[in-house]
C-alpha cells in the first residue's frame, strides 16, 4: 500500500523527505562560527557573546596596565628631563655670574646621586625577581 503509493507519487514523497531533512536541520542544528579564541572550535550565539565579553574584559586589563607602564615612564622622562634642566640652570648662571653656585652644585649632584640610586634599585628588583627560588 504505501510501496504503491510512493511509487505514484515519486516527486510528491521526494519533496517530502527534503521538507523534513530542512526541518530536522533548522531545528535542530543550532547555527556555529569559529571561535574568537579557539579557531578550530566551533561556538554557538550565546557562547560567542561570552567569548565576546571575556575578551573586552581582558583587553581592558591589558589597556590598564600598559597605561600603568605608560604612566611609569613618563614619570621616569620627568625626571630625567628634570636633572636636565638643572643643568641647564646652573650652566647658565655659571655663564652670567662667572661663578660657580655652591647651592646649586649641591643640588646638581644630590639630583645626580639620586638617579644613580635609582637606577641601582632597578637593576637590584629585576635581579631579585629573576634569581631562582632556592
Amino acid at each position: 500500500m504505501i510501496g504503491t503509493w510512493i511509487r505514484h507519487n515519486q516527486g510528491l514523497f521526494a519533496a517530502l523527505l527534503l521538507a523534513a531533512g530542512v526541518l530536522v536541520w533548522t531545528y535542530g542544528c543550532e547555527s556555529k562560527v569559529g571561535s574568537l579564541v579557539q579557531p578550530d572550535k566551533l561556538v554557538t550565539r550565546e557562547e560567542l557573546l561570552i567569548e565576546i565579553d571575556q575578551e573586552s574584559k581582558r583587553l581592558e586589563n591589558e589597556l590598564a596596565l600598559l597605561q600603568q607602564k605608560a604612566e611609569l615612564k613618563l614619570q621616569q622622562l620627568d625626571r630625567q628631563d628634570e636633572l636636565k634642566r638643572k643643568l641647564y640652570d646652573l650652566a647658565a648662571l655659571t655663564a652670567e655670574t662667572g661663578q660657580v653656585n655652591p647651592a646649586g652644585v649641591v643640588t646638581l649632584i644630590g639630583s645626580i646621586l639620586g638617579a644613580g640610586l635609582l637606577v641601582d634599585n632597578r637593576i637590584k628588583d629585576k635581579v631579585i625577581k629573576n634569581r631562582p627560588l632556592p
